[in-house]
């Protein structure tokens, strides 16, 4: 049977993979870019265009990487006035984010009670553990899994299997925490378990599945994830 259909699993005892942008690190950093070129105010925009063109490329059977995607997106919003090129700072002050404040803590107990941890980005997985050096977590985590593997933006369903393979997983025995509805959403059609944190969307929109486990920050998600 086709590797992207099932999750062989020789492990009984729970995973969890973690969202990376706005669930782990804070996108604050950016802020100062949107200013600088006369962008004030524009970052989440940005954001959730980035998402939608990466979403939309998905769904037409398309992939680009999230920088050529990020890049565009960041020309959308003035395309008169900026090029490509002026995105670079951007892509640099990615290398640059740092955690939630509870965020360190909170892998830490997760670590300890024993369950593995991996983390799925749109981002480059070398990427992402460069982040994780930065704030002093690198041995917080098992290993970083990107969409750039599969070729497929979350929500779609192959980069949740990706990482149930990984974790060799059934999906049953894996949480998806995030702080994306939407992220949840893919996750729980290939029957992971879910964990959302409210401190981004403030209040779960109606259209999507109530999550298995919801809190204010990582640190109540993960309590919540060891003690069950």
């Amino acid at each position: 049977m086709g590797s992207t259909l099932v999750c062989m699993v020789s492990h009984s005892r729970a995973a969890v993979v973690l969202d990376v942008n706005e669930t782990l690190f804070s996108l604050d950093g950016l802020n100062p870019v949107f200013e600088q070129t006369g962008l004030a105010g524009m970052r989440d925009l940005w954001f959730t265009r980035t998402l939608r063109n990466g979403f939309a490329l998905t769904c037409a059977g398309r992939y680009r990487s999230f920088p050529d995607v990020a890049r565009a997106a960041f020309v959308s919003l003035d395309p008169e006035r900026l090029t490509a090129k002026d995105a670079d700072p951007l892509m640099d002050a990615f290398a640059q984010l740092r955690p939630h404040p509870e965020v360190p803590a909170a892998l830490t107990a997760l670590q300890e009670s024993g369950v593995a941890a991996v983390t799925l980005s749109v981002g480059n997985a070398a990427n992402v553990a460069a982040l994780f050096d930065g704030a002093g977590m690198a041995g917080l985590i098992e290993q970083h899994l990107s969409c750039e593997t599969v070729q497929r933006w979350k929500p779609a369903a192959q980069p949740y299997l990706h990482a149930c393979e990984v974790l060799d997983r059934q999906p049953r025995s894996v949480w998806m925490v995030a702080a994306h509805a939407w992220d949840l959403t893919g996750a729980k059609a290939i029957g992971m378990k879910t964990a959302w944190l409210a401190r981004l969307e403030g209040a779960l929109d109606e259209n999507f599945e109530v999550p298995d486990v919801q809190g204010s920050d990582l640190r109540d998600v993960v309590g919540d994830i060891i003690n069950r």
